[in-house]
């Protein structure tokens, strides 16, 4: 009787310590690079992308760099890259709460298809939603791969960093990344 009860409890722990560490796994990988596949908006104008190229990195076990390097449909020269952190928490993975009100992302694990939905402050309050598909394939265009790198550079800026902390003492709570089953 008394062996039986010491197998229960020990199958017990070891159940308890497999679900802990489960949970503390993120339950689908982001990692990778995305080409956009669609860039639309409603009302329809030219607030989308033309072209655009997402690359999601791994920080540490909790966080992941997204870096996004594009081309406005109205005004190809002008500045188009943007960088963001993001956590796993229990209970699902969170964007930085800096600047990100206005946007709504969500992932697809099956399809690995990213849509970025964001919000814009005009008059018409338009909203432009991009798709994304993995795309591993060598970024070759000079603009995006310029961009790209200017995103990289900012997200390692030291002074960056000593003005607003490290990305892991940044706030995780408004806005999660929707994971599509």
């Amino acid at each position: 009787m008394q062996r039986t009860l010491y197998r229960i409890a020990a199958a017990l722990a070891a159940l308890s310590v497999s679900l802990i560490s489960h949970a503390q796994t993120p339950p689908v990988s982001l990692e990778g690079n995305y080409g956009l596949v669609s860039s639309d908006t409603a009302p329809v104008s030219k607030w989308g992308f033309s072209k655009s190229r997402i690359t999601i990195k791994k920080i540490d076990d909790k966080h992941l760099l997204i870096l996004l390097a594009c081309e406005w449909k109205r005004e190809p020269k002008a500045v188009c890259s943007e960088h963001y952190y993001a956590q796993w928490q229990e209970s699902g993975l969170f964007i930085q709460d800096m600047n990100t009100d206005p946007m709504r992302l969500y992932y697809n694990p099956s399809t690995r298809t990213l849509t970025w939905i964001q919000r814009g402050y005009d008059a018409k309050a338009s909203v432009r939603r991009d798709v994304y598909t993995i795309d591993n394939t060598e970024l070759t265009d000079p603009a995006l791969v310029r961009r790209m790198k200017r995103e990289q550079g900012n997200a390692d800026s030291k002074e960056n960093l000593r003005v607003f902390g490290p990305p892991q003492g940044y706030a995780y709570t408004n806005n999660r990344i929707e994971l599509q089953r």
